[in-house]
């Protein structure tokens, strides 16, 4: 029973020696750094050329880890920040600056950041001279530049990082800003003249807080919703737009078509209609496009109106044609009311109610719960199926107008970088057959068959 206590009882850590040793520890890895990027300068022995004091001044100085915060006030749920703050520093590691002009040599934003950026204010704005150190001259150089490819390079990360996680159905687009600062030279604390490792002075300098601290901060631009009423119902309707950013300040910019946007035969509006869409369009597309990226969905959208290719179906109604990989693979339905243009539904190329899609259904006889049934009213039925194998589905997919959804599937099976697209690990859809079966009654009328 004793042995049992003693086993339980819980083991004492020594905080402030834990603390000492993950000190000693980054140390060393800092100072592994800064060797390998001397090495890159010119030559590992450069390193020695950096007297002691020097380099526990640029340790000092050196970068603090990145920090990614939420904005006061905005709501982002946990899941979804930590799927931005995976996403930004990742590409830290990734993107990279040049160690000095046309030498080919590379370092990482992550360790500009943390190892960089210090050495350079070390070689350009401390006034101490030692013997060699004109040879890091080529590294001190390019800081200027390299601080302004930095930030803009945190920014472009930023902006793809908010763009891959952007969910119009959220009824917000992300923010961001950057900004680094120095906590303890801001508030006014200074080395002291003529420092020396056992004076008090020194020590009390050395306990301050002068590392670069890098912050990225992210905010939501909320989207307008408004209700709006359709044969005696009310719908919800966000509207759809990106974010600008006027002096640093993030701004909606509302997507607006303008008369001459529309350039339709028929008078569809004499006005600017600001455009929105409903969350059952949103569902539409997440159903027959099967991807786990909302951005995705966004992009397909702005990208559709960006084209402008109108199919007018009604005084108020239009087709706006929409294309992935640049090509065709459905249609928004969208309806002018109350003085906007509303996004309704979208609908695929095969699906029934766009022009393909009611010709693949006289050519091929197939009714609306066929195709469910045979699963070719999804990008995911179509890409996992093997229609392509078969010559007489194909023909009839291409007479109809739908050749362009089964080149996007064979493009999809065919690189591995489009895999991201759908779950093609579902086992394939055996369909070409059946297809024939279900058509067989037509099979001796021309309307139906070429």
């Amino acid at each position: 029973m004793a042995k049992d206590k003693r086993a339980r009882k819980k083991k004492y850590v020594n905080v402030a020696e834990q603390q000492k040793q993950q000190e000693i520890q980054y140390k060393k890895f800092f100072f592994d750094k800064l060797q390998n990027l001397c090495g890159q300068i010119g030559d590992v022995s450069l390193y020695s050329l950096i007297p002691l004091v020097e380099k526990i001044l640029i340790y000092r100085f050196r970068g603090a880890p990145l920090k990614i915060r939420v904005a006061p006030g905005a709501k982002i749920q946990k899941m979804l920040m930590n799927a931005l703050e995976k996403t930004i520093r990742s590409q830290q590691l990734v993107m990279k600056l040049e160690v000095v002009k046309e030498s080919g040599q590379m370092m990482t934003f992550a360790d500009y950041s943390t190892v960089g950026m210090a050495f350079e204010h070390h070689l350009t704005a401390s006034d101490t001279n030692y013997p060699g150190k004109e040879r890091f001259a080529g590294f001190a150089e390019l800081r200027e530049e390299r601080e302004r490819l930095y930030e803009e390079g945190i920014l472009n990360i930023c902006s793809m990082a908010c763009w891959v996680f952007d969910d119009i159905g959220r009824k917000y687009l992300h923010t961001y800003s950057f900004e680094t600062c120095m906590p303890a030279v801001d508030s006014g604390v200074r080395a002291p003249q003529g420092v020396s490792f056992n004076n008090r002075e020194w020590k009390v300098f050395s306990e301050q807080d002068f590392r670069l601290h890098p912050v990225i901060t992210i905010g939501t631009c909320p989207l307008e919703v408004r209700k709006v009423k359709i044969h005696g119902e009310l719908h919800t309707a966000i509207q759809i737009g990106s974010v600008r950013y006027e002096d640093d300040v993030p701004k909606l910019n509302p997507f607006i078509l303008s008369p001459d946007d529309l350039h339709l035969s028929t008078s569809f509006s004499k006005t600017a209609l600001p455009v929105y869409i409903q969350q059952h369009a949103l569902d539409r597309m997440k159903e027959r496009l099967v991807t786990t990226m909302p951005c995705f969905y966004r992009h397909i959208l702005l990208d559709a109106f960006i084209r402008k290719e109108f199919i007018p179906i009604s005084r108020k109604r239009l087709l706006i044609t929409c294309f992935i990989e640049n090509l065709k693979t459905g249609y928004f339905v969208a309806e002018k009311v109350d003085g906007i243009l509303l996004v309704r539904t979208f609908l695929l190329l095969t699906n029934g109610g766009t022009p393909e899609g009611d010709r693949l259904a006289k050519l091929t006889g197939l009714e609306t719960d066929d195709r469910k049934y045979l699963a070719i009213d999804t990008l995911q039925g179509l890409a996992n199926s093997d229609i392509e194998q078969n010559e007489t589905v194909c023909m009839l997919f291409h007479k109809a107008g739908c050749g362009s959804i089964l080149e996007l599937c064979k493009k999809i099976n065919s690189d591995p970088a489009k895999m991201w697209l759908l779950d093609t690990s579902h086992p394939k859809n055996i369909i070409a057959d059946l297809m024939t079966e279900y058509m067989k009654p037509n099979a001796d009328n021309e309307e139906y068959v070429s």
